[in-house]
């Protein structure tokens, strides 16, 4: 799931001839001020924290938080309306990106905090200083982003008898029905599997096939629902649509060079539509292991002049890109290990933007393009239909405004945050009715 400085990777952002002037920055965010580690009484004695506001505090379990491409997240937390989201994380990384307060933080990259706690939370998932901040805070329920997450928040949902919500994303699933789940990092989750299913209030799954996968890894079906995220709509606007003088079409592809993005299908599909005497531009925005094969890839395919690999963008970098461009490509591939997408922010983000998404027959990419009305599909790893539909509209402006114009029109109905958000809170509302039903 890729977001703000899409595709993470180790390399630096890059400007281009294309990237180049792309605004950079920081944006605010709601409620990101810094709010005090202590209240004391006149005996000075340390007393539960309240919100100001009243709100009943909701705990955030993101163990990393927060990596580049977890931008959802992060736009989460900024359109809570009822509930106070606390972050409780192992390491807090990238906070000048993703400002938020309260964030309870075991180590923090590049500010401190403490190493030995850190590691004995990853080690043994134990963490008095969680177990005091949850009663201080007067938590009232935990809500995990990724399975594995939730197997640590698990034992502090328990002993603190709050419900437990857990979101389901991709890779979280995936890997459950591969042997990567047998691999250290993974032990924990695999070990605590069934104790998570059966503790946990509610899942939420980012698309249906998330939900079928992890109903057929045995999780009861009555638990799992599917809960979309939303897009910001005032930041991801409609920009001028394109008109038949438009000589070099920007084409951009975003996210992390690795298989299941299946960029390598939008390089051969933009070849094609070079081939056809067209003379689009593309810009693939992220990074990663595969990088080396896609610039040999590339060259073979003669697009050196065509072609920009800028790096990892910002947020707002992506919005430029995006306002400036006339298709989205998203060839997504389940890929060798079984892992796939969930649902595609940046296809969420583009068709915000009235930008038509040409993507595959994959995941929650289905949810989000209606095949011929906001967008097209094809078959994973078919190169020459997915060229098929990008000539379609790089040769037809008025066509991919159409479809850029309904694609918006979707996601003000379906995926608008602020909706979205209130249905998850209403999700809250419903697990701790029912969890204070249940208590002796």
């Amino acid at each position: 799931m890729d977001g703000a400085l899409l595709g993470g990777g180790g390399r630096a952002l890059a400007a281009s001839p294309l990237t180049v002037g792309i605004a950079g920055g920081r944006e605010a965010a709601a409620g990101s001020g810094r709010s005090s580690l202590t209240a004391k009484n006149g005996t000075g004695l340390t007393e539960p924290r309240r919100d100001p506001d009243g709100k009943p505090s909701a705990a955030l379990w993101r163990n990393n938080f927060l990596p580049y491409s977890e931008t959802f997240i992060h736009d989460q937390l900024r359109f809570h309306e009822r509930y106070r989201a606390v972050v409780f994380c192992r390491l807090r990384l990238n906070a000048e990106l993703f400002p938020h307060e309260p964030t309870v933080a075991l180590e923090e990259i590049p500010r401190g905090g403490s190493k030995l706690a850190a590691l004995g939370y990853g080690l043994f998932g134990v963490s008095p200083r969680f177990d005091r901040e949850l009663e201080r805070y007067r938590v009232k329920i935990c809500h995990a982003h990724f399975g594995h997450n939730g197997a640590f928040a698990l034992p502090f949902a328990k002993r603190h008898r709050l419900p437990l919500v857990v979101s389901l994303h991709a890779h979280d699933v995936t890997v459950l029905g591969s042997t990567e789940r047998f691999r250290p990092a993974w032990w924990r989750y695999t070990l605590r599997l069934k104790a998570l299913f059966d503790y946990t209030a509610a899942f939420l799954a980012t698309s249906a096939e998330i939900r079928e996968l992890i109903v057929a890894a045995g999780c009861p079906p009555a638990k799992v629902r599917v809960h979309h995220l939303g897009i910001d709509l005032d930041q991801f606007a409609p920009r001028t649509r394109r008109t038949e003088g438009d000589s070099a079409p920007l084409v951009v592809m975003v996210g992390r060079f690795v298989e299941k993005k299946g960029h390598e299908y939008g390089l051969r599909a933009f070849a094609a539509a070079r081939r056809r005497g067209l003379n689009p531009r593309l810009v693939i925005a992220g990074d990663g292991p595969l990088r080396d094969r896609y610039e040999r890839l590339i060259a073979e395919l003669g697009l050196g002049g065509s072609v920009e690999l800028p790096g990892a963008l910002r947020h707002e970098q992506i919005r430029a890109l995006l306002a400036a461009a006339a298709v989205v490509l998203t060839p997504s591939v389940v890929a060798r290990t079984g892992d796939r997408e969930g649902g595609l922010t940046f296809a969420k983000e583009a068709s915000a933007c009235a930008v038509p998404v040409v993507g595959t027959h994959h995941g929650g990419i289905r949810e989000i393009i209606d095949d011929g009305v906001t967008g097209y599909l094809v078959a994973e790893r078919d190169a020459e239909a997915l060229g098929e539909r990008l000539c379609a509209i790089l040769q037809n402006p008025t066509l991919g405004n159409r479809l850029g114009a309904a694609a918006r029109a979707k996601m003000e109905r379906e995926y608008d945050i602020v909706k979205q958000m209130r249905e998850l809170e209403a999700i809250y509302d419903e697990v701790i009715a029912a969890r204070r039903c249940n208590l002796p």
